[in-house]
């Protein structure tokens, strides 16, 4: 599945990497929330046929969203790392084994 909101997504995550490699964090939590609205859009208008790939998009972004806060609690410590930030770490160790690359497979697949 190709979609307007599946491109914000990844445009979300590009976006949220870039943020965390140039320490950028009080921008985090507002672009966390905004893909995990763009996701919850995406998820209402799925088919059947898309949710093996939508749930390998969710556990990537688990994934992602544990690698920024573990990136963020070994940089600079500061008052305030927003609930968005420590909810998603939390969420993250609940996940499973890595599939984010079954979610690119799946991606190349149907192209």
């Amino acid at each position: 599945m190709t979609s307007p909101i599946a491109d914000r997504v990844m445009a979300a995550t590009h976006r949220l990497v870039q943020q965390a490699m140039s320490g950028q964090w009080s921008e985090v939590p507002r672009t966390v929330e905004e893909r995990r609205v763009l996701l919850d859009q995406l998820t209402a208008s799925a088919t059947a046929h898309d949710r093996p790939w939508l749930d390998a998009l969710k556990q990537a972004m688990a994934e992602s969203d544990a690698a920024v806060a573990k990136m963020r609690a070994a940089g600079p410590q500061t008052a305030d790392r927003g609930p968005a930030v420590n909810a998603v770490a939390a969420e993250a160790a609940n996940g499973g084994a890595n599939l984010a690359d079954n979610m690119m497979d799946m991606i190349r697949g149907s192209r």
